[in-house]
Order: C-alpha cells, then structure tokens, then sequence
C-alpha cells in the first residue's frame, strides 16, 4: 500500500528517536504555550532516554517529506507526538491524518489548554498540572479553565481515547492536589485512566525534590479511591530496548 503523502511543508517536529522495544517513534514539536518551571525540556531539549544526545546546537524542522521519508524505513506501529506541545504546529492535523492512515497508532500528549484534533487521534492524553488554579497560574504561568473545560469536551466527543496524567511534586502539587485531580476526573468518568508521573528534579534553580516511594504509593492507593485506572511512572524507570535518534542527523 503506497504511502499517503502529505502536502510539502515544514512542521515543527525538531526531533524524532525511535523506541525498538515497542517499535514506537517519538516526534518532539518545538514551542510551548505554559513556561512549565520544573519542565524536562528545559534541560533535555532532546529525548532523555538517548545514550547520545545530538551534536548540533542549532535546530532545523523537519519537512513533511522527510518525515514520510523517515516513517517509511522504520515502519513503526505507534507514533507519539509530544514534545513542548504539538497542538501549536498548524500542520498537526495533517501530519496526524497521514500518519494514522497508514496504519500507524497515534498518540497525542497535551497540556489541553488548545483544543485537539480529537479525530486525528487513536489516543489523546491530556497532562492536568494541578486542580488549584492557584497553583497552575505559579507553575505553568497560565490558568487551567481551559484545560479543565477541554478535558470535559474530549470526553464528551471521545471518551474512549481520553485518559489523564499529573506530576506529584512535593511542595506543590503534593498528594491532597493530585486527589484533587482524581477527584474532578472522577466527576466525569471513574473509568478514565490517570498516571501519576514522580517529579524529576533536574531543572536548576526549582526548590522541589522528587517524591519517595512511599509518597508515590500513597497517591496512587488515595487517587484509586475515586478512580478505577491509576498507576504511575517513576523518574528511574528502566527503559526495555533501545532509544534511537533519527533526527537531527549530524
């Protein structure tokens, strides 16, 4: 089957590694609408789980036509678009339409606050920071209405892809705010999936230090008192296989 071309142009994808383990490319978007003060990407611009972080200090997008390129010599079965956030490149709907006609699983993460191409997507994860608008506006610069209004329309027009992730950061969003989070979730659907992500505390300058096992723990055993699906991620997950860089090429 010949691939779906898509009109040439250039996206604001700056990165793309590959994960063989789960035969899932990664297309990192440049540019974000919060300014998130403990973000990765502050100090990882590229994937962190790389053993070789590319050379080049100057960042070129990539083209819709290397992109395709790119897609049809690694054939993945899953594609993530994250990055800072994806929703603000113009061309996401087609790259996601292109891609996902081709028999390609896609995955959009988000912080919600545009409303997504809910159609062009098999999931869409939305990254609720905190409940507390108080504490959005300190971290993220920017109120959560949006997002919390979002989070309700996605479910309201596609419940089946919609699932949620929040940080636990103690000191800030600390174990009361994401039960808070579970909590406005669970006013929706119980059934939504939540993933508790640790806090990585890598960013210079942020007083936060990420939680222990037994904080993490008592999250998900408290969210999953409101929730039917919680688990969660922490910052020293073994990755299985191997993560590839695919773009930049040096």
């Amino acid at each position: 089957m010949p691939w779906r071309e898509i009109e040439t142009c250039r996206t604001r994808i700056y990165h793309v590694s590959f994960h063989n383990a789960l035969s899932s490319v990664s297309f990192f978007f440049y540019g974000c609408n919060f300014k998130c003060k403990g973000c990765l990407r502050r100090v990882y611009m590229y994937d962190c789980h790389l053993n070789d972080f590319p050379k080049t200090s100057r960042l070129r997008f990539l083209t819709t036509d290397e992109l395709v390129e790119i897609l049809k010599k690694i054939k993945p079965r899953r594609a993530l678009f994250e990055g800072w956030e994806p929703t603000l490149d113009p061309m996401l709907t087609k790259i996601a339409d292109s891609v996902r006609s081709n028999g390609i699983h896609t995955v959009l993460l988000t912080n919600g606050y545009l409303y997504p191409p809910i159609e062009s997507f098999d999931e869409i994860k939305v990254s609720i920071k905190a409940l507390s608008n108080q504490v959005h506006m300190y971290y993220t610069g920017k109120s959560n209405r949006r997002v919390l209004e979002n989070f309700k329309s996605i479910y309201k027009n596609a419940p089946e892809k919609l699932s949620a992730e929040t940080v636990l950061i103690p000191g800030l969003v600390d174990i009361d705010e994401v039960v808070h989070v579970a909590k406005f979730i669970s006013s929706i659907d119980p059934k939504i999936p939540l993933r508790i992500d640790c806090y990585w505390p890598i960013v210079p300058n942020t007083p936060w230090r990420a939680p222990t096992r037994e904080e993490i723990r008592s999250a998900v055993i408290t969210a999953h008192r409101y929730l039917e699906n919680v688990r969660y991620l922490s910052s020293d997950a073994k990755v299985i296989g191997k993560v590839y860089n695919l773009w930049p090429i040096e």
